[in-house]
C-alpha cells in the first residue's frame, strides 16, 4: 500500500517541473537572468526569455556540455547550487543565437 502511495505521490511530469524550476531558480540567481536579458536583448518578454534559456541549458546539460551542482541534501548555502559551464564558448554562440532567433520573428 505504501508503494502505491510513493507511486502516486511522485508523478513523473511533477518531477520534471519541480527539477526545470530547480534549473530556473540557479541560474537567474542573483539577477543572472536579468542581466543576460539586458545585455541580449531579444524581442521577446523576459519571461519567455527565462523559460527559453531553462530549455538551452536542459539541452546543455543533456549534451553534457554545461553540468548542474546540487547538494545532496537541501541546503540554506546558495553556493551549493551552481551552473558549471563546460563549454563555455557554446554556451555564448546558443545564447546569441537564441536572441537573433526571436529578433528575426519581429522582422
Amino acid at each position: 500500500m505504501l508503494r502505491g502511495l510513493m507511486a502516486t505521490e511522485l508523478v513523473a511530469s511533477d518531477l520534471r517541473t519541480k527539477h526545470r524550476q530547480l534549473i530556473r531558480l540557479t541560474w537567474t540567481r542573483n539577477g543572472m537572468g536579468e542581466q543576460y536579458y539586458r545585455v541580449l536583448a531579444p524581442d521577446m518578454p523576459y519571461n519567455r526569455f527565462e523559460a527559453r534559456v531553462t530549455d538551452l541549458l536542459c539541452r546543455g546539460a543533456e549534451e553534457g556540455w554545461i553540468r548542474f551542482v546540487f547538494p545532496p541534501a537541501p541546503s540554506a548555502d546558495e553556493s551549493q547550487y551552481r551552473v558549471e559551464f563546460l563549454d563555455e564558448e557554446r554556451f555564448i554562440q546558443e545564447l546569441e543565437a537564441l536572441a537573433a532567433q526571436s529578433r528575426k520573428k519581429r522582422s
